[in-house]
């Protein structure tokens, strides 16, 4: 049984790049996938949700991922010869028109950035990419560790209340039937009150009193029980993605427990079913969180 709340982190650095990647789940009744990726790593997606749906199959999924270059990117340096020339000579003709002595030098030209171009070239990003596949796997292996260490309190949890209500069905057994002699006896008390002056057919009477009590019969609710407590059992001892199936288990086992309270005309079995739909409702509110 595995949680569908937990973190995960990794951070991979190698050669020129680092790659830090989270990945956070909650839970959701279906399976989910925000990713944060660098700008120009679309291309990669696809790849990176079929990464995380292998590992995750129930809840939300968001999965942060940073690649930052090590040092200083690579810069490249263009010159405008042409118009590097065209100054000078210009220049030059400038200088003759006025009168004026010298030639002009480079240091004119450093003053003049169109002739200069410094750009930062864009890193190649396949290094990035390929190390942040370690590094989701990584984080995701957290991840299902953070899950599955909240997965087995959950599931210490369900088996303590499982075991309350299986406890609980002998006493649920034994009340039921002394309520079934209470109702066979009390009934045969009010009809001989009430027909006391006439004749009574004993065979008739009992037979309606059989009716009555059969009414307020539950063993087949008991059996059923039984059977939705040993699969809850199974459920929650196996691993996967169970959540949805002790879910629509649990939702049978309070049908079954509801039916035999409002069958109860014991007061003792009353109280006994009403604790029991308040743990069948804690381990409802307990399995909204199960993958």
């Amino acid at each position: 049984m595995r949680s569908m709340t937990g973190f995960g982190r990794a951070e991979i650095e190698r050669g020129k790049v680092r790659v830090a990647a989270e990945a956070r789940s909650l839970n959701q009744r279906f399976f989910e996938l925000k990713l944060n990726l660098p700008r120009t790593w679309g291309e990669h997606e696809a790849e990176i949700r079929k990464l995380v749906q292998a590992v995750i199959a129930r809840g939300r999924v968001e999965l942060f991922v940073r690649c930052t270059p090590l040092g200083p990117p690579p810069t490249t340096l263009r010159v405008n010869d042409r118009l590097a020339a065209l100054y000078v000579k210009e220049l030059g003709r400038l200088g003759r028109h006025l009168g004026l002595t010298g030639k002009p030098g480079i240091e004119v030209l450093l003053h003049r950035p169109e002739i200069f171009q410094v750009s930062e070239e864009e890193a190649d990003s396949r290094p990035g990419v390929q190390l942040a596949f370690t590094t989701i796997a990584r984080a995701l292996k957290a991840l299902e560790t953070d899950r599955k260490r909240e997965g087995k309190a959950l599931r210490a949890d369900f088996i303590r209340r499982i075991n309350t209500i299986t406890e609980a069905v002998p006493k649920i057994e034994r009340l039921a039937e002394v309520s079934r002699g209470e109702i066979v006896a009390n009934f045969q008390i009010r009809l001989r009150d009430l027909i006391a002056d006439l004749a009574v057919n004993e065979k008739r009477l009992f037979e309606e009193a059989s009716e009555a009590a059969q009414r307020a019969d539950i063993t087949e609710e008991v059996t059923r029980l039984r059977a939705h407590l040993h699969g809850l059992r199974e459920l929650v001892e196996s691993e996967g993605a169970v959540g949805k199936q002790i879910e629509f288990l649990l939702q049978e086992v309070n049908r079954e427990i509801n039916t035999m309270g409002a069958k109860s005309q014991s007061a003792a079995l009353s109280r006994v079913t009403v604790g029991l739909k308040g743990e069948v409702e804690k381990m409802r509110e307990q399995v909204q969180n199960v993958e």
